[in-house]
């Protein structure tokens, strides 16, 4: 018989049996929002979902996925139609109030993996109030982070910066490896902010030592920022095969994570 993995068709015994076997609570976040005129809407949360899924259900004995978190911030995506927007601290609590949850019915390590880019700094706060408001501990990481540095240079063809960085190369290609009946190639163009920069620049590969978004639709005409017509199906799958063998080790790392005793040195 096969391990269950998906956390929603437990029964509560077995949630009790699954905490109590110290399984990694992984958590998918993405967000409903424009990726420009060739991707779909649900585009950040299908990546980040179906990478864990994939890592998740390689190892059911160790780690458990919960049903994906669909929305998000992304305020300054909504000049295009599609996008649902949350308020930033509304997003924070109902994030930490999931993990907090968990940490109650006794799971120990929660993992965030995370599939929209500005959701960033939220779930950066949410990982730190659960891991803040018990006995568990919380990480949270962008599934691009997970793709190896060496894998992105063998495999780009984009410009840098810019290329990669909302319905782009990258985004493209791992939604033609996963969801390629949901792709518009024939849609796809180059889109990138007119302004050069430095420092405002946005790419998934390597970004900007600079913290900054504005509104979508002052520096794009489509809703894409970078160069989706160097996608591929082919990349994709790499691009995918890597984070799914990382986040595999994440996991494992995570969940032979010691939680050491808090010390009060007043």
């Amino acid at each position: 018989m096969a391990v269950k993995y998906r956390y929603e068709e437990f029964a509560w015994p077995e949630i009790r049996q699954a905490a109590a076997s110290h399984r990694v609570a992984v958590i998918p976040v993405g967000t409903v929002e424009q990726h420009g005129p060739h991707l779909p809407l649900v585009t950040d949360v299908l990546t980040a979902t179906e990478m864990s899924r994939r890592a998740v259900e390689q190892i059911p004995e160790e780690a458990v996925l919960l049903p994906s978190v669909y929305y998000a911030f992304n305020e300054h995506h909504l000049d295009f139609p599609g996008t649902i927007a949350v308020e930033g601290q509304t997003f924070i609590r109902y994030v930490t109030d999931i993990g907090i949850s968990l940490a109650h019915h006794g799971f120990q390590k929660i993992l965030l993996v995370n599939g929209h880019g500005s959701n960033v700094p939220f779930l950066d706060v949410a990982a730190r109030n659960i891991t803040n408001h018990g006995k568990s501990i919380c990480a949270m990481v962008p599934w691009w982070n997970l793709v190896p540095r060496d894998l992105i240079a063998r495999l780009r063809e984009s410009d840098f910066p810019g290329g990669m960085a909302h319905g782009c190369e990258l985004e493209t290609s791992v939604l033609l490896h996963l969801r390629p009946d949901l792709v518009q190639m024939e849609k796809a163009q180059p889109d990138f902010p007119s302004q050069k920069s430095e420092f405002f620049y946005w790419d998934l590969e390597k970004p900007s030592p600079v913290f900054f978004q504005e509104f979508f639709s002052r520096y794009s005409r489509t809703g894409t920022s970078g160069d989706p017509t160097k996608a591929s199906a082919e990349k994709g799958r790499l691009f995918v095969d890597a984070v799914v063998g990382r986040m595999i080790q994440l996991i494992r790392e995570l969940r032979t994570r010691h939680i050491e005793p808090r010390i009060d040195h007043h």
